[in-house]
């Protein structure tokens, strides 16, 4: 095993059905554009599940991006309607902060780049689990494609370079959960990663 783990599939089912069945109860929603907009083409678009409290009535876009204050994480309203989501988020023995829908229009990319200080080494982890259209992208980390499948529940070294392209005809949905990194959370990431290495 490599002193940095880039990515690793996790050992856990979910019932992909219904959280398909969830998103497509929620796209009426007020989804909301991704405010990077130097680091994508195309349409890329969020819908908030988890803010920090005190940005729970404030505008959807401080609800989606303001990770980097301080303070305790909620569930929003819409919660109440994803019963199959709140069970992949209580998978997590640990402190959960953002979690939302991150949807990729097709031929959509965002671009290579770095989200700092967001991996399991400096205390923080992010999950995709792909919903709709999972294998219908090249998501790229330090220049190797992740073969993410729609139900499986994938960590994803953020501070490494990646980059992700979407090829298909279907637009990409994706439940995107970042996690306080626990001795719990790293032996779940390090045995995922020694399944595959050995």
């Amino acid at each position: 095993m490599s002193d940095i783990i880039l990515s690793s599939k996790l050992s856990c089912i979910f019932n992909l059905k219904l959280l398909q069945q969830e998103i497509m109860s929620v796209l009426k929603n007020s989804w909301v554009d991704h405010v990077n907009i130097n680091c994508y083409h195309g349409d890329w678009d969020v819908l908030p599940i988890r803010t920090l409290k005190q940005n729970v009535a404030q505008h959807p876009i401080r609800q989606c991006f303001a990770l980097e204050e301080e303070g305790e994480w909620v569930y929003l309203p819409v919660i109440e309607r994803l019963p199959e989501v709140r069970k992949v988020i209580d998978f997590f023995q640990c402190e959960v902060e953002a979690a939302r829908f991150m949807r990729l229009k097709p031929n959509a990319e965002i671009t290579a780049h770095q989200d700092k200080g967001l991996a399991m080494e400096y205390g923080s982890a992010r999950f995709h689990l792909p919903v709709f259209a999972g294998e219908q992208v090249d998501f790229i980390v330090n220049e190797k494609r992740i073969p993410m499948q729609n139900g499986e529940l994938w960590y994803i070294n953020a501070d490494a370079t990646h980059s992700v392209k979407h090829i298909g005809k279907q637009d990409r949905i994706n439940l995107v959960i970042d996690c306080q990194v626990n001795p719990w959370l790293k032996h779940q990431i390090i045995q995922a990663d020694l399944q595959i290495h050995g």
